[in-house]
């Protein structure tokens, strides 16, 4: 039996004489589907520190997605594109949902020209981007992504970017938004917001980066208190405090170089600050490829965090990851072994072996 809402959508569109179009088929806009199947064996300490090994897992992060786009003027192309989240991931805003869910990775409607590109929806934000890409490869993320006092923005809604063209070696990306960054969930709060920019410099085999964000985000409800006359039983109240609120703030500078005989070299330098906490990081990427066949070592840390001017104990951190990996056929077989150090605390032994393709 049709739901109500199911059967109302359908005489709505027979009553207006539209009819549903069947996506590839006889449908005027260009249509993707892509995406990418990744599977992997893991086993997240190795060597059992404190009893906290959970043995080897298998870790689906396969996803899909989907993108449509039609010039709606000349020089004015129009994309629309949906993305499912990774398989095994959490979509805590949406309830603790546990899969891909579609819309959780980059969600949005865009026009682009020889005069830039506009997104409008769910996308990276232009610092976490470089973040991202490259210097939380290979297995770097522990420290220079979601580690440490994690001040800088995400993939979040509620956003508006723009990405320039290239003038020569030069480019630029900027964006505005509302979220509070409760994992790019789309909360928007009266006081949350944040804006963030980045930039590119490229010549010969060198490419220079740079980028700030800085946002304000709601870590608090407002709090009202209120007492009752005991005559008339109205409820008033008596005080009221302002919600919650975190500055934040982050910069990155980096560069990515091609080295002669098949070597490359990355390294950023990462500062960030939230509310009166701040800590600083790095990370250095060396890479070899001979052929198909490639080598990956990563180092990144971050060093301790003050608040209030006063250094937060066994706050520091660091990761070393070496990345084995081949390309065949599209086919991206790869083995990852990690050292995680946290504080004071023993190393835990990371090992992945994998294979991932896109299409």
């Amino acid at each position: 039996m049709f739901k109500k809402t199911l059967l109302g959508a359908a005489i709505a569109l027979v009553a207006t004489g539209v009819t549903a179009k069947e996506v590839g088929v006889n449908s005027d806009f260009n249509v993707d589907v892509y995406g990418v199947a990744a599977i992997s064996l893991v086993n997240y300490n190795v060597t059992d520190n404190g009893d906290k090994s959970t043995g080897f897992v298998v870790e689906n992060e396969s996803r899909i997605g989907f993108r449509a786009h039609k010039e709606m003027f000349e020089n004015v192309l129009i994309t629309m594109q949906i993305e499912s989240g990774y398989v095994d991931s959490t979509d805590w805003p949406h309830g603790g949902v546990s899969g891909g869910v579609l819309g959780f990775r980059d969600t949005f409607i865009g026009a682009s020209g020889d005069w830039g590109n506009v997104r409008v929806g769910r996308v990276l934000t232009p610092l976490y981007e470089m973040v991202d890409w490259p210097f939380s490869n290979p297995g770097l993320g522990s420290v220079f992504d979601w580690g440490g006092i994690a001040g800088h923005y995400d993939r979040q809604s509620n956003q508006v970017r723009y990405d320039s063209p290239k003038f020569g070696g030069f480019s630029f990306a900027a964006s505005v938004g509302r979220d509070d960054n409760d994992n790019g969930g789309g909360v928007a709060t009266r006081d949350a917001n944040f804006f963030g920019a980045n930039a590119k410099y490229s010549f010969e085999k060198v490419t220079f980066m740079g980028a700030v964000e800085s946002g304000t985000r709601v870590t608090g409800a407002v709090e009202e208190h209120y007492v009752f006359d005991s005559e008339t039983g109205d409820k008033k109240l008596v005080e009221a405090s302002a919600a919650k609120k975190d500055d934040a703030f982050a910069y990155l500078v980096g560069f990515e170089a091609s080295l002669p005989a098949g070597f490359g070299i990355a390294a950023a330098y990462k500062g960030e600050e939230l509310g009166n906490t701040t800590q600083d990081s790095y990370s250095v990427i060396g890479q070899y490829w001979n052929g198909p066949i490639g080598f990956k070592l990563g180092y990144a840390a971050n060093l301790e965090s003050e608040t209030s001017g006063k250094t937060d104990k066994d706050s520091d951190s660091n990761t070393i990851s070496g990345q084995l990996m081949a390309v065949h056929n599209g086919f991206v077989p790869y083995l990852r072994v990690a050292g995680r150090t946290v504080g004071a605390a023993d190393t835990d032994i990371v090992t992945r072996i994998g294979l991932e393709y896109g299409f």
